[in-house]
């Protein structure tokens, strides 16, 4: 066969495979393969799975281990930098009749939430910890071995599958969503093989054993029209000297336990919540193959079983002025017996231990690693240039909701399951996602441009597994575009440095009353978790990613 026909066979079968992965859906990342701090990957817009990059390929595709012989090591250096934006804009217009009507406050509108400050969960340690440098900085690393004649691969590597954290300032108005968060998971033993069986098919397999931590720390407030209704009664009953009526405030005081405190209120700081949980030991399963029919053409896959971290922590629970007031005033009237006979009231917490209006103790999180699934391939176009192409889906879909349980009952729950029992009971706490399952794609490209050294380039549109209706502050993720680039140099004979550089930018519009997770208008079926009822939100996420890495052999 000619090489003009060959170069047109090669072609074709890059540019239908690229046709077949568009057609398959263009949505579904979220945080996925962002940290894992592989130079190669990176480069190539994550487009590696019928490419895997050495030893990393425990965790892209183990059936690339196969390919490593002898005694090989790998060091790593991540730095990334992540800016998060949120505008918050006009509310409509039912929303700004009630704030007109009644004189409240939103601080949140038209403000702007910004923040570059890192925070990590950190293993050994407790809460966040807020990073000195203006970008992270994360050392990693791995080792493999191939027994001299053999057709196995042995390898381990640490590297992190999830590395996301933020710190906003204490008066930020993101921090109704978020006044802090960190989702961490180090991988940090691997035990990895990888198999040539054939001259056409290599499988593998990797057991990782992983830390896994989460912490984070947001207000409460509840904008909804049951307080607003709440409030203006207490008002009225103020107005009419009701709440100086001794004889009716001792059978049923809603005045509040301090007639120097303001009624609570729509734009009230309910609470705060600080959470704090970790896990030692956290399994996953990645399995993969490589089918490699000619030398230009090689098609991969690779699986990652879906994996629950079961974290146990501790928590702490902070009532503002507001609801203590209102509650222990409750709870010193008669009427406190009958509501608490019929169902488990607040009391308002004066006399607690942990702290007038504080409960704090212990708690667990489920926290569910979901599934993962990458199919791909690459096709070396020419003898120096070569086209990456991959589809994935990761089950994003199992994030339902982030269940918090707590070793007591809780002032905050007891409320919270009367309004909305989908997400409360008298012990737990849903933060409700309710993520979507969907696809993406991605492609990379390589030119050999001398024989030492490959230029590359890669493109990965990561539309949001987060729908529309369900964006918010907490995570802002919507549709992002990762532009990659970066080289590979050999050094010698047994040196390979390699470079990657990544810049991603997200954004979501959120117009009021469009997501559930964030500002619906829904006042009957929304009542938590929507801090931002009536106001137009725009976010934004912008990332920068650089990675190096050196390879070299032992001996």
């Amino acid at each position: 066969m000619d090489a003009g026909k060959l170069l047109r066979i090669k072609l074709s079968t890059a540019f239908l495979a690229l046709g077949l992965l568009i057609a398959e859906g263009s949505n579904g990342a979220v945080i996925e393969n962002m940290t894992v701090g592989n130079a190669k990957a990176l480069a190539l817009g994550n487009a590696v799975t019928a490419d895997p990059p050495g030893i990393d390929s425990i965790h892209f595709n183990p059936a690339g281990l196969a390919k490593l012989k002898g005694e090989q090591y790998n060091l790593k250096l991540l730095f990334a930098s992540f800016n998060f934006k949120a505008e918050f804009g006009d509310h409509d217009a039912q929303t700004q009749e009630v704030l007109d009507a009644y004189g409240y406050e939103d601080e949140a509108s038209n403000s702007t939430s910004e923040t570059s400050d890192a925070g990590l969960r950190v293993p050994f340690t407790e809460g966040i910890t807020e990073w000195p440098l203006p970008f992270l900085v994360v050392p990693l690393g791995g080792a493999s071995f191939s027994p001299p004649g053999s057709n196995m691969t042995f390898a381990t590597a640490a590297y992190a599958p999830m590395a996301a954290g933020y710190i906003r300032d204490s008066d930020d108005p993101g921090r109704f969503m978020g006044e802090y968060l960190s989702l961490m998971k180090v991988t940090y033993f691997s035990p990895s093989i990888g198999v040539q069986l054939t001259d056409e098919w290599a499988v593998g397999g990797s057991l990782g054993f992983s830390w896994q931590g989460a912490t984070v720390a947001t207000e409460l407030r509840v904008p909804n029209i049951a307080l607003v209704l709440a409030d203006q009664l207490v008002k009225q009953l103020d107005e009419q000297g009701v709440c100086e009526n001794a004889a009716l405030v001792e059978i049923i005081n809603i005045c509040g336990g301090d007639p120097l405190a303001d009624p609570i209120n729509p734009y009230t700081n309910a609470a705060r919540l600080e959470f704090d949980a970790e896990t030692y030991m956290v399994w996953n399963l990645n399995v993969g193959a490589l089918w490699s029919p000619t030398e230009w053409f090689t098609w991969g896959f690779v699986y990652h079983f879906e994996n629950t971290a079961e974290m146990e922590g501790t928590y702490q629970m902070s009532y503002g002025d507001e609801w203590v007031s209102l509650f222990s005033g409750l709870y010193e009237s008669q009427a406190w017996d009958l509501l608490n006979f019929v169902t488990p009231f607040p009391t308002g917490l004066v006399d607690s231990p942990d702290g007038k209006g504080i409960q704090a103790g212990d708690a667990k999180l489920s926290f569910v690693n979901p599934a993962h699934f990458s199919t791909g391939i690459s096709v070396q176009l020419t003898p120096k240039f070569k086209v990456n192409l991959d589809a994935k889906w990761t089950d994003w879909g199992v994030w339902e909701g982030l269940v918090i349980e707590f070793d007591e009952d809780q002032e905050f729950t007891k409320v919270a399951r009367l309004l909305a029992p989908e997400y409360a009971t008298l012990d737990t706490l849903t933060i409700p996602r309710h993520y979507e399952s969907v696809w993406n794609w991605a492609v990379g490209f390589e030119y050999q441009y001398t024989m030492n050294l490959a230029l590359r380039a890669g493109y990965e549109p990561r539309a949001s597994s987060i729908p529309d209706d369900k964006q918010g502050v907490l995570l802002p993720l919507g549709d992002a575009d990762l532009y990659t680039f970066g080289f590979s140099y050999q050094m010698a004979k047994d040196e390979l440095l390699e470079f990657g550089f990544g810049y991603m930018h997200a954004e979501a519009d959120i117009p009021a009353g469009s997501s559930t997770n964030a500002n619906s208008t829904d006042q009957y079926n929304n009542f938590l978790y929507n801090p931002y009822a009536g106001t137009d939100i725009e976010t934004s996420v912008d990332a920068i990613l650089i990675e190096f890495s050196y390879t070299s052999t032992f001996d």
